[in-house]
């Protein structure tokens, strides 16, 4: 079948005007700020860092906050910023690098949703630059009727992986999702790219525009179900990919039985495909037709600790996936909802993590499953995969508060044999959750972010539940955790180091991190995260009861290591410039 080329022509960085009857939308274009950056006065390393924590629970309880800015002004003094003297002037992001070790972020105000013309900020002669797309560019690719959605549509930051992505030849890519009707149901998806490092920039439809509508048509109908979710190849070290970033796509079929009335992130089950992006000898990209993974898929969630999901070595793909687990039936409860038992002395309910090899010149799929997760049928256990520079793939599983289990690949480039699954941390930290396995001890964790770096050390950070009363006197806390685990060449075997705990949160019970891991082409490791929580003084409610919610991007801190996770940093403009490469 042949592939589908759609291209769009580069376009300068200049002022665009609106498409309806002269409407102006928010003029965009290249601007170099130079900035005074008072924190790199300040720069201290550390081992954990403690944020100054909140007053008591009756103090916060009594604390009213009549709107989101009066939110905004409690909360300042309990984070990086405003404790720390930290004072970044980049819009603080996960970060990605091109081959000079410049950063790059995408642009914000400290908002978790961006118009779509934001695009990107980087390094260009020590200031930083602000290079926009063009959205005028996106135009030809919808009906006239979509035009003014796609022109203020926003980018959600946050729950999207829309972060740049370079490849060995240093050409940059991201992927914008945008609604196509006032309903929000419908999503289309479109890759950038840009030859010359955000400056200019064309676009590939992949999904939902006007000529890419029925990409997943369903056989022996007219129905064009389109993706809820997706994620794209991103680096997993400090070495670029290889060719353009295949795309992974998740189209929901709904829930499992019984599990219709349940949490949003319980009991889902859909179909996932791969898609290869590829040159062609214009320089144009092509996306490839769609390969069907897994027709038992659990959603894929980027925020659920935004580890890689895709590599690619030579002409294979490796991709890792939550199974549903559709033989568990559930017992129901008198609302109706399904009952997530605790795992038994056999580990048993579990859902399992899949890895698939597809290979770009048979295309052909080989795939099988390698892990356990817990809880049965939860959408939090997303896993992650590196690769070893030698070509042996580790793979972690996610949980939900609950054991990580690991194994590597004991084949270069093959999924054909693994090493025994085993729990990556297992010491106790004063508070054991419900869905943590009796066969050891430990547990509690969620949210697995990993990188690895050139000594074939992979470095995870995570949420972990904990009670330690020096900290806080209450039952338990979240903190985000660093470990690191290392491959050893001679033996060909892998094992964990001790974890230490990265940050300590500034409120007892439910937190949230938000976390994001990257590296460099120096191999400094990064850490881009949000502490928050989903209620008071995070959260305000209006007069009929609505809540609305202190923005993640409000408060988020980027932390650094340059000794492979030794010591921390809060992220400077200096640190940043200094480590470009000359």
């Amino acid at each position: 079948m042949s592939k589908a080329r759609y291209t769009a022509a580069s376009i300068g960085i200049a002022i665009f005007i609106g498409y309806f009857s002269g409407k102006q939308y928010s003029s965009l274009t290249t601007r170099r700020v130079e900035t005074q950056d008072l924190s790199s006065t300040n720069k201290v390393e550390f081992e954990t860092l403690k944020l100054k924590p909140f007053p008591k629970a009756e103090v916060l309880a009594a604390k009213k906050l009549p709107s989101l800015r009066a939110a905004d002004e409690f909360v300042e003094p309990f984070h990086e910023r405003h404790d720390f003297k930290w004072s970044p002037s980049y819009s603080v992001s996960a970060p990605s690098f091109d081959s000079k070790n410049r950063p790059y972020f995408r642009y914000n105000d400290r908002e978790q949703t961006v118009p779509v013309a934001n695009g990107f900020q980087t390094l260009r002669q020590n200031s930083w630059t602000h290079y926009p797309f063009m959205a005028e560019q996106l135009l030809p690719f919808y009906d006239r009727k979509s035009a003014e959605l796609i022109m203020e549509s926003k980018q959600d930051i946050l729950w999207d992986p829309k972060m740049a992505v370079f490849d060995k030849n240093d050409r940059m890519y991201t992927v914008l999702r945008m609604k196509t009707t006032v309903f929000n149901k419908d999503t289309s998806y479109v890759m950038m790219y840009s030859d010359d490092n955000g400056l200019n920039w064309q676009g590939l439809p992949l999904v939902g525009t006007k000529d890419t509508a029925c990409v997943f048509r369903v056989l022996g109908t007219n129905d064009c179900p389109l993706p809820q979710l997706y994620d794209l190849e991103r680096p997993h070290s400090r070495a670029p990919i290889q060719g353009p970033p295949a795309m992974l796509y998740y189209l929901s079929d709904g829930k499992l039985p019984g599990f219709e009335k349940d949490y949003s992130w319980l009991g889902t089950v859909g179909k996932l495909y791969l898609q290869p992006i590829t040159r062609n000898s214009k320089g144009q990209l092509e996306a490839e037709k769609p390969v069907l993974l897994s027709l038992s898929a659990q959603e894929i969630g980027y925020r659920s600790g935004s580890s890689p999901k895709i590599i690619r070595s030579g002409n294979k793909y490796f991709v890792v996936w939550l199974e549903a687990n559709r033989e568990f039936k559930p017992k129901m409860n008198s609302a109706g909802r399904a009952i997530i038992p605790k795992p038994d002395t056999n580990n048993q309910p579990y859902s399992e993590i899949w890895i698939a090899e597809y290979d770009l010149k048979t295309k052909k799929v080989s795939k099988k499953p390698i892990l356990k997760s817990w809880p049965v049928n939860d959408t939090h256990n997303q896993p992650g995969i590196v690769r070893t520079w030698n070509g042996n793939l580790i793979v972690v599983s996610g949980g939900h508060g609950s054991h990580f289990m690991s194994t590597y690949s004991l084949k270069p480039d093959s999924i054909a044999q693994w090493s025994t699954e085993i729990p990556m941390n297992t010491a106790e930290t004063g508070y054991k959750s419900n869905y943590s396995s009796p066969q050891w001890g430990g547990g509690s964790q969620t949210y697995i972010s990993m990188m690895i770096d050139a000594n074939d050390t992979v470095h995870t950070v995570y949420r972990q539940w904990m009670h330690d009363k020096k900290i806080f006197d209450f039952e338990y806390f979240g903190a985000l955790v660093y470990q690191n685990g290392n491959f050893d060449r001679k033996t060909k075997t892998f094992r964990w180091n001790p974890a230490r705990v990265l940050v300590y949160p500034n409120a007892p019970e439910y937190t949230h991190w938000y976390q994001v891991m990257t590296v460099d082409r120096k191999d400094n490791i990064y850490v881009e995260y949000s502490n928050m929580r989903p209620y008071p003084p995070y959260q305000v409610k209006d007069a009929k009861g609505q809540p609305s919610f202190v923005s993640p991007y409000l408060n988020n801190a980027l932390l650094r290591s340059e000794n492979n996770g030794k010591t921390w940093s809060l992220v400077s403009d200096d640190d940043l410039k200094k480590a470009q490469i000359k």
